[in-house]
């Protein structure tokens, strides 16, 4: 029996739309004769399955399913494919978790920890990893452009601390720029992070090997 396989994509960000190519994508990619594929848009004001003649059908968000012509559908599986909150920062994989749901992403606290680039840096410094230098602003601090400078130099990257896909990031060259810079980040998040810049190669991480726990994931699903 084919499994059901529920592709979450949206988001409540500004990367909202690159999600949803996202997920079109998996959901065009996904073998047919081994799943059924569901797109499921993720927004503020409503969850919804989308079918191929992009007819809405809400989703019960109390067992996260379905009703299609009064056919209840459940899943076995959810495909994250959101980008930034709510998917990226451990809400919907501890909402997956609390359902009992298999989910492809990373875990709750995971998530939380890697999208909130300062609480990040925070856990990976008493290791010795090498990181930018960094300066913190939150919504309301009062911005003190000569301190910024001083100690993350110029030219710098404002950026909103819980964000993606380069949205609200500025690259900051003056200290006349600063206060534009950081009113962009603003519109991204509440808390700000400021980084020295670093002149070097920049280097993507791909993955090269399946862990076992993916491994046994997959040959779940296709049983």
């Amino acid at each position: 029996m084919k499994k059901n396989i529920a592709i979450v994509m949206g988001g409540y960000s500004s990367e909202y739309l690159i999600s949803l190519k996202s997920g079109s994508v998996i959901h065009q990619s996904l073998p047919a004769e081994l799943y059924n594929s569901y797109c499921i848009h993720i927004f503020k004001d409503k969850w919804v399955y989308v079918d191929t003649n992009n007819k809405e059908f809400t989703v019960d968000k109390n067992d996260f399913s379905v009703t299609v012509n009064q056919s209840k559908i459940s899943f076995d599986c959810v495909f994250n494919a959101i980008h930034g909150s709510p998917g990226e920062d451990g809400f919907m994989q501890a909402y997956f978790k609390l359902l009992n749901i298999p989910q492809t992403s990373c875990g709750m606290y995971q998530a939380s920890l890697t999208f909130n680039k300062r609480d990040c840096l925070s856990v990976l410094k008493p290791y010795g990893i090498k990181t930018a230098e960094s300066f913190y602003i939150n919504l309301g601090d009062t911005i003190n452009e000569d301190a910024i400078i001083k100690k993350v130099g110029l030219p710098c990257f404002v950026k909103a601390n819980k964000a993606g896909s380069s949205f609200g990031i500025t690259k900051v060259y003056k200290k006349d720029d600063l206060q534009q810079a950081i009113a962009i980040a603003f519109k991204e998040d509440d808390e700000i992070i400021i980084e020295s810049f670093l002149d070097g190669t920049e280097v993507s991480v791909g993955v090269i090997t399946q862990s076992r726990a993916t491994k046994r994931r997959q040959q779940r699903l296709r049983r």
